[in-house]
């Protein structure tokens, strides 16, 4: 899921600390922000509301008036040597029914966060403009 949004005069920062807020209050394992060249991103680990095999990275880029959003799954490709049918048959329809369940909680995680994005976009703009009449 990526989501652009122009001309918001954004706190990125602040933006990241509420994105921070939602994965903890989600009770995600080991959340941690990176400062990258075109603006942040924040990884966060396993989930026991979501139940998720693999962790999520949301990536913030851009400038307060022009930046983008995504979620992505820190998903690692597997590849079936063998046809499914075949792996099923050996007990691979264990790993593939678990895929299939984390691929639903992070469709589960897109809505939730989707949903939840806007509105700490407000905040965080808010908190920006705040900040500027201050000073």
């Amino acid at each position: 899921m990526q989501t652009s949004w122009k001309g918001q005069n954004v706190n990125l920062a602040n933006l990241v600390q509420k994105i921070i807020q939602f994965f903890e209050s989600n009770r995600f394992d080991n959340v941690t922000a990176l400062k990258t060249e075109t603006g942040y991103q924040v990884i966060a680990g396993d989930s026991n509301r979501y139940k998720m095999e693999n962790d999520v990275s949301v990536t913030v880029n851009g400038m307060p008036d022009d930046f983008s959003v995504s979620l992505t799954s820190c998903k690692q490709e597997k590849k079936f040597a063998l046809p499914l049918i075949l792996t099923s048959m050996f007990g691979g329809g264990f790993f593939v029914l678990k895929d299939l369940k984390s691929d639903e909680a992070m469709q589960k995680l897109e809505r939730d966060f989707r949903a939840k994005i806007g509105n700490m976009i407000e905040q965080s703009r808010e908190l920006n403009s705040q900040e500027k009449t201050a000073n």
